[in-house]
């Protein structure tokens, strides 16, 4: 509905203009009428109309005056002026200086429903102008906002500060901060992406009205679909009194009242154009390493800061020993060692970016495991099961490494539902064997074989089938995983005394196996994890 209003002072003509049509029926809303120039533009004022017909002979100000003023007040303002013929050649002066038409009295209704429906026409062309320009602008200033983020512009700062202040930037540089804000499980939701819509706008409405600050913030649409926010602080002092807490709401605010979860990534404030895209950058890296800290979906990059460096060593026979225990379908070796690998990434304060490497390597092994025994993940789980993606929206370790553990129970109990073969059972019993016996330095191959009653190179085979890996090469991983565990238990053992209670007769040789094994030679593999 477009708001029009009335200014004449004949009460007569008033009531005239006010029954011969019916404005609402022509998309008209009547907001009132006035009877002189003076209440014309106080009426004007108040409320704002889309359209003003007015007389040009009245009281205190006259029609000319008014019209010209309501020009200056909102030129999109349509002004109609109404004349009788004595005044015909002043309305047409009135015309040059922006007044869209007039009428000459007297007028019937089709003179007046012709000039309104012209009126129409005019401002639904003026606002769809309006709109466009509005989404051009937007769209301008969205575009301006990614470039500073990203580092592309390449002019000085004066220039980049001069076209800033085009789109509200205040004309002083001052400290800059960014936070990011990501839509957490988005990969699953894809295709419904007016619902991503919706929740971006959400998110965009609320850091306006949590986010308070001494400065400006601006809030757009970034890579990857992050919302971010670019906060700009007046001098220093603001930037040190400027809590975040505002952050911490929004994620509780979205994840109570709208069902959904967010995760928030800060990086540090500095001083000029460039501390943007490198507190941007900072944001990112801290979403990145949201999985290694305690408190997931509010992270500051300083808190991350020391752990992006932080890569280790990983051991090879940790995914080694996991996969022998998933093919022998161990459930409680293979929690055991899962919690050991957990264990061992928040020992050492790992990256995001080595944590996510060790979780796929471990998404990696089990599903070799599934197509090993002639299966696929869509037979064990579902058509639309994208482990990767699955692990990678994980949000802390705790939730990654509950998640990784059902991959591999489910794995395993599928795999154990499904009749043995008989070369499966002589494997479980032969490992039975080499379990009780390992501390035999005499063990063989032969020994084993014999008391299953088979021949060895049989026996062999199928350890290479089920297992990857030959009989030997499992005798030996149980007794270093044995050597490990008696280093590691604090009682102060001699390494000839840990040599003997896993098989071997020469402490020498022991320790030359152990190191072959482990990388690492008893002492320092005992000193290193002790740590």
């Amino acid at each position: 509905m477009y708001k029009v209003v009335i200014a004449d002072d004949e009460a007569v003509f008033r009531k005239y203009l006010r029954g011969v049509v019916d404005w609402e029926a022509e998309g008209f809303e009547y907001c009132g009428e006035a009877k002189n120039g003076m209440e014309a533009w106080e009426l004007v004022q108040k409320e704002k109309p889309h359209l003003a017909l007015i007389d040009i002979n009245m009281p205190y100000m006259n029609g000319m005056d008014l019209a010209q003023k309501l020009k200056e007040f909102n030129p999109d303002m349509v002004v109609i002026l109404v004349t009788g013929h004595s005044e015909f050649e002043y309305a047409r002066k009135a015309i040059k200086i922006g007044i869209e038409d007039y009428i000459l009295k007297p007028f019937d209704e089709e003179e007046l429903l012709s000039a309104l429906h012209q009126v129409k026409n005019n401002l639904q062309k003026t606002i769809i102008g309006q709109h466009q320009e509005q989404e051009e602008r937007q769209l301008w200033r969205e575009s301006f906002l990614n470039l500073l983020i990203s580092g592309e512009y390449r002019d000085d700062d004066e220039y980049i500060l001069h076209q800033m202040t085009k789109f509200d930037f205040a004309e002083y540089p001052a400290v800059f901060q960014v936070i990011s804000v990501e839509i957490d499980d988005l990969l699953h939701e894809w295709e419904q992406l007016n619902d991503i819509r919706f929740k971006k706008y959400i998110i965009s409405n609320l850091l306006m009205d949590l986010v308070q600050l001494e400065g400006h913030q601006f809030i757009f649409n970034g890579p990857e679909n992050r919302i971010v926010s670019l906060l700009q602080f007046a001098a220093d002092e603001d930037y040190e009194q400027f809590s975040l807490k505002g952050y911490n709401q929004l994620f509780m605010l979205i994840r109570d009242r709208f069902g959904f979860s967010v995760s928030i990534g800060i990086g540090n404030a500095g001083q000029g154009i460039s501390s943007i895209r490198k507190s941007y950058m900072e944001s990112v890296i801290a979403l990145k390493n949201r999985i290694s800290t305690e408190e997931a979906n509010v992270v500051h990059y300083r808190d991350t800061a020391t752990r992006t460096s932080n890569v280790g060593f990983y051991p090879s026979e940790m995914n080694e020993n996991l996969l022998i225990s998933l093919r022998l379908h161990d459930e409680e070796e293979i929690r055991k060692q899962l919690a050991a690998i957990e264990h061992y990434i928040r020992d050492r304060q790992l990256s995001g970016d080595y944590i996510h490497m060790i979780l796929a390597g471990l998404v990696s092994l089990c599903l070799t495991y599934i197509y090993e025994i002639g299966k696929t993940v869509e037979e064990i789980f579902t058509p639309e099961f994208s482990p990767f993606q699955e692990i990678t929206n994980q949000p802390t370790l705790k939730e990654a490494f509950e998640w990784i553990t059902n991959l591999y129970t489910t794995a395993m109990q599928y795999s154990k539902s499904v009749k043995h073969s008989k070369s499966a059972k002589i494997l479980a019993a032969a490992c039975e064997y080499i379990q009780n016996h390992y501390q035999d330095s005499q063990l063989k191959v032969e020994e084993v074989s014999q008391s299953l009653y088979i021949q060895s190179r049989y026996l062999r085979r199928i350890f290479k089938q089920e297992l990857g890996i030959g009989v030997s090469d499992y005798i030996t991983d149980v007794r270093m995983q044995r050597a490990k565990e008696l280093l590691l238990a604090g009682h102060n053992l001699k390494l000839s005394e840990i040599s003997e209670m896993v098989g071997y007769g020469d402490p020498s040789h022991f320790s030359k196996s152990f190191k072959k094994y482990t990388g690492l030679p008893p002492s320092e593999y005992e000193v290193l994890h002790k740590k």
